[in-house]
């Protein structure tokens, strides 16, 4: 039942995934092969990196045919039905925090499976959520989110820090992973509303001048 349930949540988030990276290429004015390579690489980059950090080869996202299915009907869906419009600014982020929290919590408990320690669980489970989004905007000529100051990254260690508490206090399991989930979703959309950012390093001028 867990397998399963971890299939269906990885698959619901590289389709969101791959929606938010093929409304980016709509936006880039890309034609259907670009609008399916953005698609694929935001549904499946993530967990790409994170099998071969844990060292499972070949990625269960390559060997599976139903995350490159989801991937690419994602990408076909927006091509069909967004293909006319530009501004697409507020389902990218939608999507995409759809896909950081499901990913970042599938991420995070697959990392505790395999036996990692908490910390580098939570880092893994990061990686996850956020892997698709960055190799998205890196191909579509964006500055990635986790470069802009904004609560992105943060949101995602939240929903794998919920998880991490949940597993050392035995409570885990889906009621675990659907609030670390909530809280990572609801941090990033209530920080895009709000304009939540994180500090930036301001140089102070040289005085030598």
């Amino acid at each position: 039942m867990e397998d399963l349930l971890t299939l269906a949540l990885n698959l619901m988030g590289t389709f969101a995934f791959g929606l938010s990276g093929a409304i980016l290429a709509v936006r880039k004015q890309m034609d259907l092969f670009g609008v399916l390579v953005l698609s694929v690489a935001t549904g499946l980059g993530g967990g790409i990196m994170r099998d071969i950090i844990l060292g499972h080869t070949p990625p269960a996202t390559l060997t599976d045919w139903r995350y490159l299915a989801a991937a690419g009907l994602a990408g076909l869906l927006v091509f069909v039905w967004y293909r006319g419009v530009i501004h697409h600014g507020r389902f990218i982020i939608a999507f995409d925090a759809v896909g950081l929290s499901i990913f970042t919590v599938t991420g995070t408990t697959i990392a505790i499976s395999a036996g990692l320690n908490p910390a580098p669980a939570v880092l893994l489970g990061m990686l996850t959520g956020v892997g698709g989004g960055v190799l998205r905007d890196v191909l579509g000529a964006e500055v990635p989110l986790i470069f802009r100051s904004e609560i992105y990254a943060v949101a995602s260690i939240l929903g794998a820090v919920i998880i991490i508490l949940a597993s050392q206090t035995g409570l885990s399991g889906i009621p675990a992973e659907t609030i670390a989930a909530i809280a990572t979703f609801g941090l990033r959309m209530i920080s895009v509303r709000k304009g939540w950012r994180i500090p930036l390093a301001m140089p102070k001028p040289d005085s030598t001048c």
